[in-house]
């Protein structure tokens, strides 16, 4: 098997940036790269260059370094909006180069713009909707907590919530004067495609979409270069942010 190419440091990634003149879009993941390709690839004439950075703590960090030093003007920040899709820090809001997903995650934004629940057949959908709504229950609490600047672990393999009474039983119990978060969970659940965090969210549908005995398979990188390749709204509202950037 072939070795993957080290990835460039974060002081290397600074000295790339501040000496390009390219146009250029610093993304998060690797991943996320089989998304961002095609958007390359539609905005050609702008000869842009996409770029991951790894993570969003480190296209943050960079972005803020880069303005520190007057740099930066050539450079387009994408990152997922992860819990921001519940407010964006002031600190962040309102950055002309700073550009966030519609939903928590591009897998999200990939999730509606694929019509990915068209690939499921009745009964395969009536239990992905029944997993969504048992994870639902743990994870708004989970979120609850994070959110009131405790921990919860709401980054979770949803098999292991799913899958294990005893975990979703200790997580869902309350602490001592803890309420559940009624309001948070019927937000999530309302509108679950936009704000249930991407990857969980790939997770649960790919239990239907991989699971034994179905003729056609799915992967979850399958479902995001299959949701990209449909060009939905999503995707062209980031390809006119990034366009716009420049």
């Amino acid at each position: 098997m072939a070795k993957e190419n080290p990835r460039p440091t974060f002081d290397e990634l600074f000295e790339l940036l501040r000496r390009t003149s390219l146009p250029t879009v610093l993304v998060e993941g690797v991943d996320d790269i089989i998304f961002y390709r095609k958007i390359e690839e539609d905005l050609s004439y702008l000869n842009i260059d996409v770029l991951p950075a790894g993570n969003k703590d480190c296209v943050l960090r960079l972005m803020e370094k880069l303005e520190e030093e007057g740099r930066g003007d050539s450079v387009a920040f994408v990152v997922d909006k992860d819990l921001w899709v519940h407010g964006v820090p002031d600190e962040f809001s309102g950055k002309d180069n700073l550009i966030t997903t519609y939903g928590y995650s591009i897998e999200n934004d990939l999730f509606v713009d694929g019509k990915l629940l068209d690939l499921l057949s009745i009964n395969e959908a009536e239990e992905f909707m029944s997993d969504v709504n048992r994870f639902i229950d743990w994870y708004a609490l989970a979120v609850d907590r994070v959110l009131s600047g405790r921990d919860g672990a709401f980054r979770t393999h949803p098999g292991k919530v799913l899958d294990d009474a005893v975990f979703f039983d200790e997580g869902t119990r309350l602490e001592e004067e803890e309420l559940y978060p009624d309001n948070l969970r019927k937000e999530i659940e309302s509108d679950y495609q936009k704000i249930l965090r991407g990857k969980s969210l790939i997770s649960i549908i790919n239990r239907q979409l991989s699971k034994n005995g179905r003729d056609v398979k799915f992967s979850g990188r399958q479902l995001m270069a299959f949701g990209g390749s449909r060009r939905g709204s999503n995707f062209e509202r980031l390809k006119g942010l990034i366009a716009n950037a420049f």
